[in-house]
C-alpha cells in the first residue's frame, strides 16, 4: 500500500531527509547515512529502505568525494576493497536479510563502539592490515544496519589527516559500499526472499538531486569548523542518534514478544 501508492507526505518527509542528511554527512564527514537510514526503515520495509538508502548515499558520497577529490588519500583504499569484497562474498552466499529491530539495534550501538574500544586498539586506516579490516568490518555494518559510519570513523580517529582528508577518503570508501549494498538488496536478496513491491522510479529520481545538493551545500560549513569542533560535534550527534535507536529498537522488542 505505501510502496505502490506512496504519499505526498512521506516523499515529502524522505527527500527533505536526504537534502538535510547530505548536509549533516557533507559537514561532518559521517552520521546523515545513520540519520537517513532511521528515517527510511521507520516507513518502509527493509530492503526497499537499503535500497532507497543506497542510492541517496552513492550521490551524496559520490559527489562529496567528487568536490575534495584533492584530499583523498589513496594509499590504503585497496586494502579497503579487498576487506569489503571478502564480507560481500560471505554475505552473498548466506543472503541474511536483516529485520527492522535488528537495523535499529545495530544503528544504535554503533556510535558506542569506539568508547568499548578506546585504549584497546589502535585503529589507523593509514596501515594496509588495518585498511583490510575496516573494509570488511563497514561492509558487515552496512548490509545489517544499512550505515556503518561510527565504526568507519574509528579507523579515523587519532590519525595524520586533516578534516578535508578524512571527509574525503571516508565519502570514497562508502561510495563503493553502497554500491555494494545496492547490488546486494537489489539483487541478490530477492532471489532467496520474498519482497514487497519496488519503490516507484521516481523516488530514486527525486532523492539524487537532494544528495547532491546537500553536498554542495555543506562544504561552506565545513570550511568555518576547525579541526577541534569537527571532531567533537561529530561524537555528540552519534551519540544522540544512538540513544533514539536503541530505544526504537527496545519497542518492536517488546512490540514483538
Amino acid at each position: 500500500m505505501l510502496i505502490r501508492g506512496m504519499s505526498f507526505f512521506i516523499g515529502f518527509i524522505i527527500i527533505s531527509g536526504v537534502l538535510l542528511t547530505s548536509i549533516l554527512s557533507g559537514v561532518l564527514g559521517m552520521a546523515g547515512g545513520m540519520v537517513m537510514m532511521g528515517i527510511l526503515v521507520w516507513v518502509l520495509p527493509v530492503q526497499q529502505a537499503m535500497m532507497l538508502h543506497a542510492t541517496s548515499q552513492f550521490f551524496a558520497n559520490g559527489s562529496r568525494a567528487f568536490i575534495h577529490r584533492e584530499h583523498l588519500h589513496t594509499r590504503s583504499i585497496l586494502y579497503y576493497l579487498m576487506g569489503l569484497g571478502f564480507s560481500f562474498i560471505i554475505f552473498c552466499v548466506i543472503t541474511f536479510l536483516p529485520n527492522k529491530m535488528l537495523v535499529f539495534a545495530m544503528l544504535g550501538i554503533s556510535p558506542f563502539i569506539p568508547q568499548l574500544l578506546r585504549g584497546k586498539i589502535n585503529f589507523d586506516f593509514t596501515k594496509p592490515p588495518q585498511a583490510f579490516l575496516c573494509g570488511a568490518l563497514v561492509t558487515c555494518f552496512q548490509l545489517t544496519s544499512g550505515a556503518a559510519g561510527p565504526l568507519l570513523n574509528i579507523f579515523f580517529q587519532n590519525i595524520a589527516m586533516t578534516r578535508h582528508q578524512v571527509v574525503s577518503t571516508k565519502a570514497f570508501t562508502q561510495t563503493i559500499s553502497h554500491i555494494t549494498k545496492f547490488i546486494y538488496f537489489g539483487f541478490v536478496i530477492p532471489k532467496t526472499h520474498e519482497t514487497a513491491a519496488p519503490l516507484p522510479l521516481w523516488m530514486y529520481c527525486a532523492v539524487i538531486p537532494a544528495a547532491i545538493l546537500g553536498s554542495h551545500l555543506a562544504k561552506y560549513a565545513l570550511n568555518r569548523l576547525t579541526d577541534v569542533q569537527f571532531y567533537k560535534v561529530t561524537q555528540i550527534v552519534l551519540w544522540a542518534m544512538g540513544a533514539i535507536y536503541l530505544g526504537k529498537a527496545l519497542v518492536l522488542m517488546q512490540a514483538g514478544s
